[in-house]
């Protein structure tokens, strides 16, 4: 397993922490069963994602992970909500999140598996005993379109610019949650006019979320924003957001005045 220092915990408990999550969040969290997990978005009333989170069911409750940049302010949103709901939430400080490319982790407890995606999440208070860096593991769940934003790239972007919709953060058949109108028509009015574009290059690079980079689709430049990135061996891999059109692959990549050979994930 490998640490995830990027990533903080929560912990959900009462009896309206299940509803409640479901009321607040982009994803059906209704139909989760204890072992169950999936990705989720806070929102914006305007549904512009706040940050991407991975709601974790269990016995007793539900475990939240989430950007460790972003999560404390995605709670201190949703205590805006609580009102009458029972349910008491907060971050675990002694929780770790770990990771792994194998889903056949044995653990007791506490490892998830979203959208089978071929990730593994576990928590636990473990604090040492990994042999490979995060880097490795983040590059893994770029290629599958996860990418957890930060205090740049917060409050800017739907869920569909990002892609979450593709990885189960977001039910378009249950209920209203915040953003959830705005969210619905760029889907059935066909108004999404971004997606994220994930590209390698064989050299190591190291763009902030937000810098802008230049992608050549075909004989057309285009211009992608960094979302996340993930430096691995003497590799990069990007998470952009960039235009749909025009359609086809990624060949090069213009960052800070240079041209890269790269390819489309």
């Amino acid at each position: 397993m490998i640490p995830l220092d990027y990533l903080s915990v929560a912990r959900f408990e009462g009896p309206d922490a299940g509803d409640f999550l479901h009321r607040q969040l982009s994803a059906d969290i209704a139909v989760l069963a204890p072992g169950q997990s999936s990705f989720a978005c806070c929102c914006t009333p305007k549904g512009q994602v706040i940050g991407l989170l991975l709601v974790c069911r269990r016995t007793d409750g539900f475990l939240v992970a989430g950007s460790a940049a972003l999560l404390p302010l995605v709670l201190m949103r949703l205590k805006i909500f609580v009102l009458r709901s029972r349910v008491e939430f907060g971050i675990e400080a002694d929780l770790n999140a770990w990771g792994s490319e194998s889903t056949q982790c044995v653990m007791e407890r506490d490892v998830f598996t979203p959208a089978e995606l071929g990730l593994a999440y576990h928590f636990s208070a473990e604090s040492n005993g990994a042999d490979k860096p995060g880097a490795e593991f983040k590059a893994a769940e770029i290629k599958r379109k996860i990418a957890w934003l930060d205090e740049k790239t917060s409050e800017k972007y739907i869920p569909q610019m990002l892609g979450y919709d593709q990885i189960g953060a977001v039910s378009f058949s249950k209920g209203c949650y915040p953003g959830q109108e705005i969210v619905a028509r760029a889907r059935y009015l066909g108004k999404v006019k971004r997606k994220p574009v994930i590209v390698l290059t064989r050299e190591q690079l190291a763009p902030d979320p937000t810098q802008h980079v230049g992608l050549l689709r075909g004989e057309t430049w285009i211009q992608g924003v960094v979302i996340d990135s993930a430096k691995t061996n003497q590799e990069t891999l990007l998470f952009t957001v960039a235009p749909i059109e025009p359609e086809g692959e990624t060949t090069e990549l213009e960052y800070a005045g240079r041209r890269y050979r790269c390819a489309t994930m």
